[in-house]
């Protein structure tokens, strides 16, 4: 997307895909290039309303999971808005939304931490429920390992969670932290909803018992907010390569 200065406004032309809340915002975070010459120190950041002109949206996108997170696309046409809205100085926005995404990284992954703490408890009381050959299936390993490598899951992520909420509330860097956290935990909230439908068997493919929601909705966490290959991309930068 591009803004171009003219006068004291800015005009954004452009389109936005796959922006979470956007068809229902009412506030919006828009990056545009200023200055495509240079490149991604050329980016800058707007805050635009809703109801400014040449703003449209359009109706959610239906998709695998999180299907209660409205999700759809932004069309900036000829959109107007004044230099006021604009955040920092111009080719700011790499720089603001790295900063973000640190906080981002942290704050939107702690919900799916919570989930895998409900998927431990219910793969749990399933194992000790359910019973074949005269015994509960949580006394076969193949259950039992599979439960034990779920509260690994956890509690190693918990604690790469913490971490980065630690750092950025002193204020200090996380971008590494916060790229290990989003890779790891993203990828574990995978793993583990298929370790759920496999203890819970045939009832866990079922929609009606709600397992298997939980691996649609992980399937979007290695994608949102960076992707897993962006995470290892980052990691491998820092590290020098």
């Amino acid at each position: 997307m591009r803004a171009e200065r003219r006068g004291a406004d800015y005009v954004l032309t452009g389109t936005k895909s796959l922006v979470t809340l956007g068809p229902i915002a009412d506030v919006i975070l828009a990056f545009a290039s200023t200055n495509p010459a240079a490149g991604k120190w050329g980016v800058s950041a707007f805050v635009v309303e809703r109801a400014t002109t040449g703003l449209r949206a359009e109706p959610m996108q239906q998709k695998m999971g999180l299907r209660t997170v409205p999700i759809g696309t932004l069309h900036f046409e000829e959109c107007v808005v004044p230099a006021s809205a604009r955040l920092g100085p111009e080719g700011a926005g790499v720089s603001i939304s790295n900063h973000s995404l640190e906080v981002e990284r942290c704050c939107i992954l702690a919900s799916q931490l919570g989930a895998m703490e409900r998927q431990l408890h219910r793969a749990i009381a399933y194992a000790r429920s359910r019973r074949q050959f005269g015994q509960p299936i949580g006394k076969f390993q193949s259950v039992s390992n599979r439960v034990a490598d779920m509260k690994l899951r956890i509690e190693t992520a918990r604690l790469l969670l913490y971490k980065v909420a630690w750092l950025v509330e002193r204020g200090e860097p996380a971008m590494m932290e916060a790229a290990l956290l989003k890779l790891y935990l993203s990828e574990a909230f995978v793993e583990s909803g298929m370790d759920a439908i496999r203890i819970h068997g045939g009832l866990g493919y079922l929609s009606e018992t709600g397992v298997e929601r939980d691996l649609r909705d992980a399937v979007g966490g290695v994608l949102y907010a960076g992707t897993s290959d962006i995470q290892r991309n980052i990691v491998s930068r820092l590290l020098g390569l």
